[in-house]
């Protein structure tokens, strides 16, 4: 039977590696199943973004509508499995439109079968997956993607103190479960997805059931989004606390992250 696997998070899991390789390998893993990734659902997860920060039924309508119209190219029945990947999915990374926890996910999953199911006569054997990670280091690297994008102001301690309650992604998974049952929902933690040839990929290919000849095709990549320094977290957060305006302290972010790319590219040569 035809799978859909719906690759929705969680954020700072190993995602943008998975979703790199997927872009980078399209044209091998496309012989057996249909690859989707953000930029081909753009309005998708922007409005499952918007949801999960204003909880707005029409904002809830409008992801469902726009899932439709992404499905109606199905509704005939796909001739492969189809993956889609996008953390976006289940809305807004925690620290984010003032959200504590990921409590939309398991809505917003739960109106994707029900949109699946409208749209598609035959609907597809479904399967949510979820990578996740070790509550420390997740909060850890959350705090760290918070200080480059948006003007974070928390030290690294602060936000673990105040934000723990989101890293509970295992509660997550479980209330995903109740909202899409009978359908799947597999996990795999990052810890242990690093050691494998191809990484955070690798679950994915096996509930695709990506045939070892084309496996042995794929081309890793190297981690995508790997740590910054100490240092270069510090300076993020001292711009963030300073009272530069916006503009100026995005260019005083790309300026200390080039100089720190640079001081890097130095020691390796």
């Amino acid at each position: 039977m035809v799978r859909m696997l719906v690759h929705a998070g969680f954020h700072k899991t190993g995602t943008t590696s998975v979703q790199r390789m997927l872009a980078h390998n399209k044209r091998l893993l496309g012989r057996e199943a249909h690859i989707v990734l953000r930029k081909h659902i753009m309005s998708i997860c922007e409005n499952a973004r918007a949801f999960s920060a204003s909880r707005d039924k029409l904002d809830l309508l409008a992801f469902t509508y726009e899932l439709s119209d992404f499905l109606d190219r199905y509704k005939d029945g796909p001739d492969k499995h189809i993956c889609i990947s996008s953390e976006d999915l289940i809305g807004h990374m925690p620290g984010r439109r003032k959200l504590t926890t990921y409590d939309a996910a398991p809505i917003l999953m739960k109106a994707f079968v029900h949109t699946v199911e409208r749209v598609m006569p035959e609907p597809p054997e479904m399967i949510f997956y979820f990578s996740t990670r070790e509550a420390s280091s997740w909060l850890t690297s959350c705090h760290t993607q918070h200080l480059r994008a948006v003007r974070m102001t928390m030290t690294t301690q602060e936000y673990i103190d105040a934000y723990a309650d989101s890293a509970r992604l295992d509660r997550i998974v479980d209330m995903v479960k109740i909202a899409v049952k009978p359908h799947r929902v597999e996990t795999a933690p990052l810890e242990r997805l690093t050691k494998m040839p191809l990484g955070p990929l690798t679950p994915i290919l096996d509930l695709l059931d990506i045939s070892p000849g084309i496996r042995r095709k794929l081309k890793p990549l190297p981690p995508a989004n790997v740590s910054v320094s100490e240092d270069l977290r510090n300076e993020f957060l001292r711009i963030n606390q300073s009272d530069l305006d916006y503009d100026k302290m995005r260019q005083a972010k790309r300026a200390a992250r080039t100089r720190w790319e640079n001081d890097l590219q130095s020691q390796d040569g």
